[in-house]
């Protein structure tokens, strides 16, 4: 009993079976922000960011990216954890993040996340 007990505890620190997961940790949830500049960061568990692959088929396992919507609507594709999207105009918005497989397939179970924002140019640094 103890064996089988260590092997899972080996297998879940490696990662090998570890689920991917996302949190979006900025902006928070009802924040006023820069939209020139929008600037998102995120922490993901389980799986590695790289680029998407050109061909979908050399797409190694346990890799991806983030797909980010605003108000549904595809913003940016990112491969890593800090993004920023430029020039998004003022008014509320459903920011969603959520991660796709190197072959831009969803990664199951799903992993998303999201937050309600307001874009403001007045919150943006003056040039």
């Amino acid at each position: 009993m103890l064996m089988i007990l260590l092997a899972c505890t080996a297998a879940t620190e490696s990662g090998a079976d570890e689920p991917a997961t996302i949190s979006l940790t900025a902006p928070a949830d009802g924040a006023t922000v820069c939209g020139t500049p929008l600037q998102i960061t995120v922490e993901v568990g389980g799986l590695i960011l790289l680029e998407p692959a050109e061909d979908d088929a050399s797409a190694a396992p346990g890799t991806g990216h983030i797909d980010v919507t605003l108000n549904g609507q595809d913003a940016a594709m990112a491969w890593e954890e800090r993004i920023g999207i430029s020039e998004v105009a003022d008014g509320l918005y459903q920011l969603k993040v959520e991660l796709s497989n190197a072959d831009h397939t969803a990664v199951e179970p799903y992993a998303g996340d999201f937050v309600y924002v307001t874009v403001d140019a007045t919150r943006c640094p003056e040039p």
